[in-house]
């Protein structure tokens, strides 16, 4: 299973992302972690490619972990930055991986970036192929205090059915990781 998380810069998105993998014995992978580690010192915000090169990153060791234990959680901090389009390929990338995925999007009320429509944030129109569930998509108040952030949104992920990940369809691991990347863009 992959959850991703979303949300506006500075809504708790990366302390969600640390509390879920905590709890649920889940692996995190995290651009912020990630860029500290390549580019130490970097203080300046990251340029488009950078951003997009990071994200890519992850993508390939969340696949390269999906197959060598297919069981595996993987909590993704990894939200491109000014890029509202990356959840229908990463619906494709997740099912190409044969993983369910799961949108756990982090608001804060009153933000100038929470206004509008929340609807079309997490999934485009309803019956679109790439259409994240409704019973995938969580919104978490992040105004609530940070362990009441973490209960609601193990709560929503509990409440969620689960379809374990079919294994072996007789392609090798390369190909598929391939194929799982080339889907996610």
């Amino acid at each position: 299973m992959i959850i991703y998380l979303r949300g506006s810069r500075g809504t708790g998105k990366t302390a969600l992302a640390r509390g879920l993998a905590d709890k649920l014995g889940a692996q995190l992978l995290s651009k912020e972690e990630l860029h500290k580690v390549l580019f130490p010192g970097e203080g300046q915000p990251l340029s488009e490619e950078k951003d997009g090169w990071l994200c890519d990153v992850l993508l390939q060791a969340t696949a390269w972990n999906l197959e060598i234990e297919p069981t595996r959680t993987i909590v993704l901090d990894a939200q491109r930055a000014g890029h509202a389009t990356e959840v229908p390929g990463l619906l494709r990338f997740s099912r190409a991986l044969h993983q369910d995925l799961h949108v756990v999007e982090c608001v804060q009320p009153g933000m100038e970036s929470e206004r509008g429509p929340r609807s079309r944030r997490c999934r485009p129109v309803e019956g679109h192929p790439d259409a994240v569930p409704r019973d995938r998509t969580h919104l978490v108040d992040m105004s609530a205090p940070a362990s009441a952030a973490l209960q609601i949104a193990l709560s929503c992920l509990h409440a969620s059915t689960r379809t374990e990940p079919s294994n072996g369809d007789g392609s090798r691991r390369s190909d598929r990781v391939r194929a799982a990347m080339s889907n996610a863009h």
